[in-house]
């Protein structure tokens, strides 16, 4: 009401709700998959990759109330088989929603200095793209999977090209699978230094290991790209590694999925 005792009427302004859209990451062990709306994880799961047969129903009840509310799918994959056969189950369980494969409907915006551009995996150039969103360039991201990858952005923000070594898991499991005598052993923090029975002594070696090893080549980073280099890690094992690590103080765990939020807004 005005000081004439008029009502007066304000527009109203409708916001646009924020999209809610599946993001899937296909990796070599597992397939990640995340519910987003905005900037908020709505739900977090996992499927084992070895899992060649995944049904239409299956998937729908996996997805569960969010399923009715998916605006858009978004995949990323290194195992081309199983990006077929997730293509045809979205194709069948909902032809109406958009889904999008990184690196064939939509590109990572990153130039890509490698000799071979298309040897780079996509999953590699996202994470390396979501760390430069984060961190100032140069940085190095360090993907703690089935295999560890150590990738640079550097200054000028392009994609340099990296390292790639065996996982940790992958490591301890050549250790028990080329070997007669030793056991199998599941990752844990290490307890001291020196192990004073044969799982300890295979726990410390591979998790103390791959700190120090991360360290060694962090350093060579330093020295050939620059001291203020900026270092941020992912991967289920990157929280293990980063506890004995000087140099890995950054983590975050979803940071592919930062990567596809990002190059889909």
């Amino acid at each position: 009401m005005n000081r004439r005792g008029v009502f007066q009427y304000a527009p109203t302004i409708v916001q646009k709700e924020k999209q809610m859209e599946l993001l899937i990451d296909i990796g070599n062990t597992n397939i990640s998959m995340a519910v987003v709306k905005g900037k908020h994880f709505l739900k977090h799961f996992f499927i084992h990759t070895s899992k060649k047969n995944i049904s239409v129903l299956s998937f729908k009840r996996l997805l569960g109330k969010y399923f009715s509310d998916l605006e858009k799918i978004i995949i990323v994959s290194v195992v081309p088989d199983l990006l077929n056969v997730f293509e045809k189950v979205f194709k069948r369980l909902s032809p109406g929603i958009p889904l999008i494969v990184v690196g064939k409907d939509l590109k990572v915006p990153i130039r890509n200095r490698y000799r071979k551009p298309m040897e780079v995996g996509q999953d590699r150039l996202l994470t390396a793209f979501a760390a430069k969103g984060i961190c100032a360039s140069p940085v190095i991201a360090i993907d703690f999977g089935t295999a560890v990858t150590m990738d640079l952005v550097n200054k000028k923000g392009e994609y340099e090209g990296g390292l790639i070594f065996p996982g940790l898991r992958s490591a301890l499991g050549a250790l028990t699978d080329d070997t007669a005598l030793l056991p199998m052993v599941a990752l844990k923090p290490a307890e001291g230094f020196i192990g004073r029975t044969t799982r300890e002594s295979m726990n410390n070696g591979i998790v103390l290991g791959y700190a120090a090893m991360c360290d060694g080549l962090i350093e060579k980073f330093k020295k050939k790209y620059g001291r203020s280099i900026n270092v941020i890690a992912t991967g289920g094992d990157a929280a293990l590694v980063a506890k004995y690590s000087r140099h890995i103080k950054k983590i975050r765990p979803h940071l592919i999925f930062e990567g596809l939020r990002q190059i889909i807004r």
